[in-house]
C-alpha cells in the first residue's frame, strides 16, 4: 500500500552549472517534473509513493529511473518507451 501514487510527466532538467575555460555556459542534468517532485518530498517525509508514467528507453531514462528508486519511490510503474525518447528541458534562470 503506497500513501501517495503520481502519474505524468518525468523528465530530464538541464539546469545551468558554471562556465567552461571558454565562458560556455555549462550544464547538469537533474530529474524533473512535478509528479517526481512530489514524490520526493513525501517520501522525505517518511511516506511510501510511487510513480506511474513512460519514459524513453535510453541513457535519460534509466537515469530518472535510478533516481526515483535511489528515494525510494517505487517504479514499477515506469515504463520505458522504444519509440519516443525521454523529454529535455534547458532552464534558463534570470540573475
Amino acid at each position: 500500500m503506497y500513501d501517495v501514487v503520481a502519474l505524468g510527466e518525468l523528465l530530464i532538467d538541464f539546469t545551468p552549472f558554471g562556465s567552461s575555460e571558454r565562458g560556455n555556459q555549462l550544464f547538469e542534468q537533474n530529474p524533473g517534473g512535478a509528479p517526481a517532485n512530489v514524490l520526493a518530498a513525501i517520501s522525505k517525509l517518511g511516506k511510501k509513493g510511487a510513480f506511474i508514467g513512460m519514459v524513453g528507453q535510453d541513457q535519460f531514462g534509466s537515469f530518472l529511473r535510478e533516481v526515483l528508486a535511489e528515494n525510494g519511490i517505487e517504479v514499477s510503474g515506469l515504463k520505458f518507451s522504444k519509440t519516443y525518447q525521454t523529454t529535455l528541458a534547458f532552464v534558463h534562470l534570470d540573475q
